[in-house]
């Protein structure tokens, strides 16, 4: 039998209640607009260094397994503005009743200038074995205004080359966009207004699910994360810059992330190349720089850390810089940190 103080516990979200720095006991109930401020601060101190600050939109972690201290060391060695670090709720918490993990508390009272709070990734367990309570905590803590973002959710996701070289090939994730999980998800970011981002492996027959629920819901605000990563090359004839072109003139609610492998990223199981932005050169192909200096309010800077190599944020943040270095400087500023800023706040940056 579920108790009552069984289910208070396991979907329970209390208010975001953390000390910040400079406010006073008075003002321990952390607000957007304060966060914001602290967020602008540190942005300008590292611009005004004559570094480049980004956002990092999408990366996670095991909460239970942060060394937080090192991980703002690095951020402030790199000069990584700010970073939208949720927690996947592992099998261990999940077995135990976790459904919503509160790491966005713990990283907002240690350091509310660099942090920003997000929702926990929908990834398996949790959105494949107990959609509707990991929505419930989620859309809780959404709706009491603990969380800036949602996601990533998988809807479909192969393994990950990693996993595939450890041989753990179970994350074959397959949840129909346009059935009831998908519906909950665009819906509430429809009536709160918080983006929320997918991973959506990049196939033909996938599209016409996608482009129908942008259509459904057309205040949803979505992030389709790893522009052009596209894992079987035959799968996606239709997936070019022109076609993200026609979605973005669309749709103007939906965003891409530009996390993406270097360019000579392989992944293991097709042995094919998969961030389909590089050239044989290196460099961005010229269609692809084309679209992002088009629309560049459209794309966001990621790195996708995760739990496994949160360790390896060095050779990220290179491989992203290097990546940001090849855009003309007003669309390297606007990807940066400028078009998360937009979304986020609903304003440009001060």
């Amino acid at each position: 039998m579920i108790t009552r103080r069984r289910l208070l516990k396991t979907f329970c979200v209390l208010p975001l209640v953390v000390c910040l720095p400079g406010f006073g006991k008075a003002a321990n109930i952390v607000e957007f607009s304060k966060l914001k401020g602290l967020y602008a601060q540190r942005l300008k101190k590292i611009l005004a260094a004559g570094e480049l600050p980004y956002i990092d939109i999408e990366s996670s972690c095991n909460s239970t397994n942060l060394d937080l201290d090192s991980l703002a060391k690095s951020m402030d060695r790199h000069n990584i503005g700010l970073m939208a670090l949720s927690a996947d709720i592992g099998k261990g918490q999940f077995k135990k009743g976790v459904r919503f993990d509160r790491l966005s508390e713990q990283l907002l009272a240690s350091y509310p200038d660099r942090f920003i709070p997000v929702g926990n990734g929908g990834q398996p367990p949790a959105l494949t074995e107990a959609a509707d309570e990991f929505l419930d905590a989620q859309e809780a803590a959404a709706r009491t205004k603990q969380i800036m973002l949602l996601g990533e959710f998988e809807f479909r996701h192969y393994p990950s080359p990693r996993q595939v070289k450890r041989n753990e090939l179970e994350r074959d994730v397959h949840i129909p966009l346009d059935g009831p999980t998908g519906h909950r998800v665009f819906s509430l970011s429809e009536k709160t207004g918080i983006p929320f981002q997918i991973h959506y492996e990049v196939e033909d027959d996938l599209l016409a699910p996608l482009e129908n629920m942008l259509t459904q819901y057309p205040q949803a605000k979505v992030i389709w994360c790893h522009l052009a990563q596209i894992r079987y090359l035959e799968r996606a004839s239709r997936y070019t810059p022109t076609y993200v072109d026609t979605l973005l003139k669309r749709f103007p609610n939906l965003y891409f992330d530009t996390a993406f492998g270097d360019s000579g990223s392989i992944y293991p199981l097709s042995n094919q190349r998969h961030a389909r932005v590089w050239a044989n050169d290196g460099s961005l192909k010229a269609e692809w720089l084309d679209l992002i200096v088009a629309s560049p309010q459209r794309f966001l800077s990621a790195l996708d850390l995760g739990g496994d190599r949160l360790y390896r944020i060095s050779e990220y943040d290179e491989k992203h810089r290097a990546f940001l270095q090849q855009l003309p400087p007003e669309t390297r500023h606007q990807v940066a940190y400028r078009s998360a800023w937009s979304l986020l706040f609903g304003e440009e940056f001060p």
